[in-house]
């Protein structure tokens, strides 16, 4: 998936803010999903085997994250 892909994907959470959608990202690791918390204004993205929730506030961070995960394979990547 496309870093552009990505950030059109976040967009869409942003506009249907009043509506829970979830998506599911399968990785060979593990498996994320992320989603919009209109209360806390951030996107968040969880751990779906460990619990582990990030949160992020805007579509550029959010975006280069989701990418991350998908290029590495779901492995947490530090910098």
């Amino acid at each position: 998936m496309t870093i552009i892909k990505i950030k059109e994907m976040l967009e869409t959470l942003l506009q249907y803010e009043d509506s829970e959608i979830i998506h599911t990202i399968y990785s060979v690791h593990n498996t994320f999903s992320l989603s919009y918390s209109k209360e806390l204004k951030t996107f968040q993205l969880r751990n779906v085997e460990t619990g582990e929730i990030e949160r992020f506030t805007d579509v550029e961070t959010t975006s280069i994250a989701l990418y991350k995960i998908i290029s590495t394979g779901g492995k947490k990547v530090t910098e």
